[in-house]
């Protein structure tokens, strides 16, 4: 086996679709195909968990190719990226980060049982998201997977511009339905990080 093909980690479960339990295929976007060849793309799911129960729910769910991605990331305002780059530059924990991968490295998914930017455990979380960068059918284990906690991203969210959090919405309404505030009861704005 070659070092290129050591690397290669296949997509773990937890990264499929949860409507169809298979990887997903296409880019929620521009519906190119991710599988083929080696297309980079990010995945994305929310999910909240029922405090004493096994079953979660998968809130929203896609992949996104790298194009897509960066087009979304630059339609942010400015003032809201360096928001967020300045909200990770302080609740990073790069050493506790490097250790739970290091303590983890032939495991991945054990690099989300903590949040990113809190340190909470996922398993006293109620919401979360989780993130995953992909090369074709395979998972890019240099910066990904990780998890964010709700009360994270609700920080975060606090932090955005008005015109940020405008096209979230739009992205949100285009693929998932109404906007989360109206169908949810709680204030809570689901954020969207690729």
């Amino acid at each position: 086996m070659d070092s290129e093909e050591q690397g290669k980690i296949e997509i773990p479960k937890e990264f499929h679709s949860f409507s169809t339990g298979a990887p997903f295929e296409r880019c929620i976007e521009c519906d190119k195909n991710l599988i083929e060849g080696e297309q980079e793309y990010f995945i994305e799911k929310a999910v909240k968990q029922y405090e004493g129960f096994s079953a979660h729910d998968v809130i929203f769910e896609y992949a996104i190719c790298l194009s897509c991605a960066e087009r979304m990331r630059n339609s942010m305002s400015k003032e809201s990226m360096k928001s967020i780059e300045l909200y990770f530059s302080q609740n990073l924990d790069f050493g506790r980060r490097m250790k739970l991968i290091q303590d983890n490295i032939e495991n991945p998914i054990a690099w989300m049982d903590e949040c990113l930017l809190k340190g909470t455990q996922k398993n006293t979380i109620n919401e979360y998201q989780i993130y995953a960068h992909c090369k074709g059918n395979h998972l890019d284990v240099s910066q990904m997977p990780y998890m964010v906690s709700g009360a994270a991203l609700e920080e975060i969210s606090s932090l955005l511009s008005n015109e940020t959090l405008d096209e979230l919405d739009g992205f949100s309404q285009k693929h998932f339905g109404p906007p989360p505030e109206l169908a949810n009861p709680t204030p809570f704005r689901r954020v969207v990080l690729i």
